[in-house]
């Protein structure tokens, strides 16, 4: 069997079914540690899982992707093969080739959702579901090619009086991690190479820093003073730029969490340590 489990953003957030997936089902786990960050750090969790016994694997991207998925697929012919993934493990579509191909081959795919930044950063921001738009990626130039559709996306979202969210460019493996700033840069360039107007300086955007850890912080403010603002290094940042015109709880709830933290951190790596020997012990009383 193939089971692809999300870990959630956080030591906080991993859900205990799925912990419990990993400690007592999965022979095999490749840990996906390049496509996002969990806080405060996968090796906890994976440190945590060594100390079960269990055979556990940091992936890096040639591992689970090209060539590397018939392996996976092979091997999960065989036996319980786990890939935990940081975040929900099909929100972004990297995984869903895997999926595909396991498929075919006639092996069994358990899917276990968690926790995203997409439903996160949602919470966090104070704003309605329902009035939030298509989502995009801010992507730096690469070798002088400007990636316009994030731009695209923004001009869409707010003709339709919706909200957008934003990812910023992330390279685990690479250390980088794009600034608030330098993607409302880019954006604002992209509008002055078009000659459009769908962006102003005193427009309010919402920036969200490591969300779901101890670090966490929600700053809302103005293009001008985003675009000011020092901000810091190796940081996982998520961009929300709200639409036009807001309900009235909406713009009332921004004013009062301007600088403010709606999430606090209560778990520790102990916990997480006792909650798996816990289920350990539960599961050998059976």
């Amino acid at each position: 069997m193939l089971r692809l489990i999300g870990l959630g953003l956080s030591i906080d957030s991993i859900p205990l079914g799925n912990l419990k997936k990993l400690l007592l089902l999965c022979d095999k786990i490749f840990v996906d540690a390049y496509t996002s960050v969990w806080f405060p750090d996968i090796n906890i969790l994976v440190k945590t899982l060594l100390n079960m016994k269990k055979d556990v694997i940091i992936a890096k991207r040639y591992m689970l992707e090209g060539s590397a998925i018939e392996n996976v697929v092979n091997e999960a012919m065989k036996k319980d093969v786990c890939i935990a993934v940081v975040g929900d493990p099909l929100i972004a579509t990297t995984h869903s080739i895997i999926i595909v191909e396991a498929l075919k081959k006639g092996v069994e795919v358990d899917v276990s959702p968690a926790t995203s930044i997409f439903n996160t950063a949602i919470s966090i921001s104070c704003l309605q579901i329902y009035r939030f738009g298509k989502v995009a990626t801010i992507v730096s130039s690469k070798n002088g090619v400007v990636y316009e559709y994030p731009f695209t996306v923004l001009k869409m979202n707010r003709e339709q009086n919706l909200h957008t969210l934003f990812l910023l460019e992330i390279d685990v493996e690479k250390k980088y991690y794009m600034k608030p700033n330098e993607g409302i840069e880019l954006i604002m360039n992209i509008q002055k190479g078009l000659g459009e107007k769908v962006l102003a300086n005193e427009d309010i955007v919402i920036v969200i820093a490591d969300a779901f850890s101890r670090k966490q912080k929600v700053f809302v403010l103005s293009v001008e003073e985003a675009m000011k603002k020092t901000f810091n290094e190796n940081t996982l940042y998520t961009l929300i730029i709200p639409a036009k015109k807001l309900h009235p709880v909406e713009e009332e709830c921004i004013k009062l969490i301007r600088d403010k933290n709606l999430y606090h951190s209560v778990t520790y790596e102990k916990d997480l340590i006792n909650s798996a020997e816990s289920l350990i012990h539960q599961n050998n009383s059976l």
